[in-house]
């Protein structure tokens, strides 16, 4: 699963990396972004097919909804095209969140190893999400799930499933596609993608933030 992830970026830095247009709403760079709290989201605009930059809540609640009820944080890509719960946002409501690292904690004793996974290249990594508009006494809540799928063989040995990253090429797929055309891009990262570093078990509580989260306890990285 993805369940904790690092945007540091400025707005103008993911303006720039995601080619925002229009108004963008205030946004506080963290290290530590965590479930069930307003996110920086990368959406296209229904009719200008602009892409625009949104707060949604993490944790989807679908649009047939009757409560709140379950929120799940990732949908997996083996099921995300036929799940109740994603495939209305799967085929016509897929979306982008920008983040330099995602966290994953590694099996073990407790308190278990914590490991960051970012882009070799320093570029922004794009999560593949999908999102939904939910409606409750006039109130508008719109809110999202990362897409997850099998872990590369470089990272299994630390958890066994990774989000689904887009490629900068592929970003008008993802957006515009049919499903059927999209689902092709549900699978691992390259290997060469990324690379990956034990960090502080700091991290394991949402209330801490800041960059030393992401400051590596040795030089240890995986072996490709």
């Amino acid at each position: 699963m993805c369940g904790r992830f690092a945007n540091p970026l400025s707005l103008e830095q993911m303006r720039q990396a995601f080619h925002i247009a229009g108004r963008a709403p205030d946004w506080l760079p963290s290290w530590n972004i965590a479930p069930r709290q307003p996110v920086a989201v990368v959406r296209r605009h229904p009719a200008s097919l602009d892409l625009r930059l949104d707060l949604l809540l993490w944790g989807l609640v679908p649009n047939w909804a009757h409560d709140m009820g379950r929120q799940p944080i990732n949908a997996r890509a083996e099921t995300v095209a036929t799940s109740g719960m994603f495939r209305a946002a799967f085929r016509s409501r897929r979306c982008l969140v920008p983040a330099t690292a995602y966290y994953e904690w590694q099996a073990g004793p407790s308190p278990r190893q914590p490991w960051a996974f970012a882009r070799r290249d320093g570029k922004p990594l794009a999560l593949a999400a999908v999102w939904e508009s939910w409606e409750y006494e006039g109130d508008i809540l719109r809110s999202f799930a990362i897409v997850t799928t099998q872990a590369n063989a470089a990272t299994r040995s630390i958890h066994e499933r990774m989000p689904v990253i887009i490629d900068d090429k592929d970003r008008d797929v993802w957006f515009g596609a049919p499903p059927a055309i999209a689902e092709h891009l549900l699978a691992p990262a390259p290997v060469e993608m990324l690379r990956a570093w034990r960090v502080g078990t700091r991290v394991n509580k949402v209330g801490h933030d800041g960059p030393d989260l992401l400051t590596p306890l040795a030089e240890d990285r995986l072996q490709e």
